[in-house]
């Protein structure tokens, strides 16, 4: 048997509502559902005809034969979420149970209640009413609040010694120049702990290590761990890997660490975590990747749209908006709350850089001491199982509180502390709607990076953008500046899809003539279902505030953020001689800003018989402000050719048709 199985729970499930809160009373934790029906995991009622607008309890059960091979084993269930407070019983017995927050996974043990004898019979009852003892608070939120197990279940079986989780540090330490059109050289230093779900009294467990780069063997070790009394975590030694590809959003290199552990009889129970080498400090107004300044331009997506699913989505449904955001040549984005793994499995495999949020959001509006308890909740659950993601390179505190309060202000300077406790390496950050108020009393002044919702012309009235600005880098002169969401909201304020165009063109021309502005985040890529939503009823209550639609259909404007998004342009394309085309691209040197690496071109051809060839080029390493001039042969008489300039994984940077004569 191997040292670790995983069953995923997606088919099998009965449902039901609850809405007399019944369920308890009359024993359904142990005998079941009445009149429950079949539904799929991931699953929200929130999307389901006559349950739209129902905030309460309800619901599920499934159940299993324990195989006999797990008797000595240690056998959990995992939630990746459940919105929003969870009980669990298996077989009649309270399991235990999650609250507070509804978007971090968590994992009970079922292996003291698991029965050989007879069917096991799982039960989870889920609440999604308002509460004020949650995040997010009450009903102060702007998506949607659908409840259910609106993400995967999973049963793991493994040994006596069984990991919770790992965080690993994997650390670039730079031998290149700075700046080298070549990139930067580094070795990598892996490092860590790893946490277990328990470890007997006294056990001195092994643990092995194997580093793997597109399945090649780099390294490996095994030995003892130093467990002290009580601890359920210990620190691995750190292995130094020699000439490492960095990760960067362009050429996301990921390296395989499989962990195992072991007890008297063998392997008792491995995983594998996904590693990227990178690093990503501030130093002064600037943001560096791996050693090297650069502007970035993201875009907001708010999950949970789709109404045909809503927070309940699959795999799929996820990648199909990740990648509309890549395709818009964004490489950077914001959640307002925790997200799926999965999710940040791809971001990672395809580099999206993530700010990941706990959702404080306007409410409570000046939180104090009272409120850090949940606020550190969140933040340990979405830290813990999210450290080793290459592809987040901040976590946020909260967005839209009152940032003026001085109260507010206190609070996230704790906040951010706790952070730093749990996770050292990367940036810490709060989003503020109100820092161009007074810049230095604002409370986004505590984080890494200021960010700022920039409203101006909507929700922040006439000022003077330019000037706003000028007074919010005055204010921090030795932080960059993020512009974390800018857009138009609808319908709120009119102008639809034109209107929207011209803000985003008209913010993004000033920005660009501000070097401070390290990172601009438009909002957002799509329409979003919303609780609060002043547009639509039930599952189609919405704000227009997107490029697409809530079903990923997109606008106009959609074309506008993916040409002023990409970091080259074609400044010339002309005949060169006979049926040779000379192009002149040029790396833009304002916002977006970053070294092009490893691109290549290519051109559709035209040949005789109506048959097309293509001809592809690597365009050389080239830094923001240079450019680079490219000769390719035409077909005879070819006067339209479509081109393309293509990313080193995959996406498409540019693309268009040229004309020569």
């Amino acid at each position: 048997m191997q040292p670790r199985i995983t069953i995923g729970l997606s088919s099998g499930w009965t449902f039901r509502v609850d809405a007399g809160d019944i369920g308890e009373n009359e024993g359904w934790q142990a005998s079941g559902l009445p009149d429950g029906r079949a539904v799929a995991v991931p699953h929200t009622w929130n999307v389901e005809e006559g349950l739209e607008d129902y905030r309460g309890a309800a619901w599920y059960a499934y159940e299993f034969e324990a195989e006999g091979a797990w008797r000595s084993k240690r056998v959990r269930i995992q939630f990746e979420a459940v919105y929003r407070d969870a009980k669990v019983w298996l077989n009649g017995q309270l399991i235990g149970g999650h609250a507070g927050s509804g978007y971090t996974s968590f994992t009970l043990d079922l292996t003291a209640a698991l029965s050989f004898a007879h069917t096991n019979r799982l039960v989870v009852r889920a609440d999604n009413r308002p509460s004020e003892q949650a995040l997010p608070f009450a009903r102060s939120f702007d998506w949607a609040d659908d409840g259910g197990l609106i993400r995967g279940v999973q049963l793991i079986v493994s040994g006596r010694h069984a990991i919770d989780f790992a965080k690993i540090d994997a650390l670039p330490a730079f031998t290149g120049e700075p700046g080298s059109p070549a990139g930067m050289t580094a070795d990598g230093i892996l490092g860590g702990s790893l946490y277990f779900d328990r470890v007997e009294a006294g056990a001195r467990p092994e643990v092995s290590l194997a580093v793997r780069y597109d399945g090649e063997l780099l390294a490996e070790e095994r030995y003892a761990v130093e467990m002290q009394p009580g601890a359920r975590s210990a620190k691995l030694r750190e292995l130094r890997l020699d000439g490492i590809k960095l990760w960067h959003f362009d050429r996301p290199h990921l390296y395989s660490l499989e962990i195992a552990v072991y007890d008297s009889g063998g392997a008792s129970d491995r995983i594998e975590v996904m590693l990227g080498f990178r690093e990503i400090v501030t130093e002064g107004s600037r943001l560096l990747l791996n050693r090297e300044p650069v502007r970035l331009i993201g875009v907001e997506w708010m999950p949970g749209s789709n109404p045909e699913v809503g927070m309940a989505e699959t795999a799929a449904d996820l990648i199909q908006r990740l990648r509309q955001m890549k395709e818009a040549n964004c490489v950077i984005t914001r959640f307002h709350w925790q997200q799926d793994a999965q999710l940040l499995d791809w971001c990672d495999s395809n580099g999206l850089l993530v700010q990941e949020e706990i959702p404080h959001w306007q409410q409570p509006a000046a939180p104090d001491d009272a409120h850090l308890p949940l606020a550190l909740q969140h933040a340990q659950e979405m830290i813990d199982r999210h450290y080793n993601h290459p592809s987040v390179f901040a976590w946020g505190m909260g967005n839209e509180l009152d940032g003026q309060d001085p109260h507010t202000f206190a609070y996230m300077g704790k906040l951010k502390q706790a952070f730093r406790r749990l996770d050292a390496s990367r940036l810490v950050n709060y989003v503020s709607n109100t820092v161009h108020l007074d810049p230095a009393g604002d409370a986004t002044g505590e984080g890494d990076v200021v960010m700022w919702n920039d409203y101006i012309g909507t929700w922040h009235g006439d000022l003077n953008r330019q000037s706003v600005i000028e007074q919010i880098t005055a204010a921090y002169p030795d932080k960059p500046l993020a512009v974390a969401e800018f857009g138009l909201c609808e319908p709120a304020f009119p102008g639809g899809d034109p209107r929207r165009a011209k803000i985003l063109s008209d913010n993004m021309a000033e920005y660009k003539r501000h070097p401070e502005i390290a990172i601009a985040i438009y909002f957002s890529l799509n329409d979003y279902r919303t609780q609060m939503g002043e547009e639509g009823e039930g599952r189609l209550r919405k704000r227009v505030h997107g490029s697409t639609d809530l079903y990923g259909n997109p606008k106009p404007s959609l074309s506008l953020l993916t040409e002023l998004a990409s970091p080259i342009q074609l400044a010339e394309a002309a005949r060169y001689e006979a049926n040779q085309v000379k192009v002149k691209l040029t790396v833009r040197d304002d916002l977006p800003s970053h070294a092009v690496r490893g691109y290549r071109f290519t051109a559709s051809v035209g040949e005789g018989g109506g048959a097309t060839s293509e001809a592809a080029l690597p365009i050389p390493d080239t830094l923001p402000g240079e450019s680079v001039e490219l000769i390719f042969e035409a077909a005879p008489g070819a006067t339209r050719i479509p081109i393309r300039i293509v990313r080193p994984n995959g996406f498409v940077a540019l693309a268009q048709e040229i004309a020569i004569d």
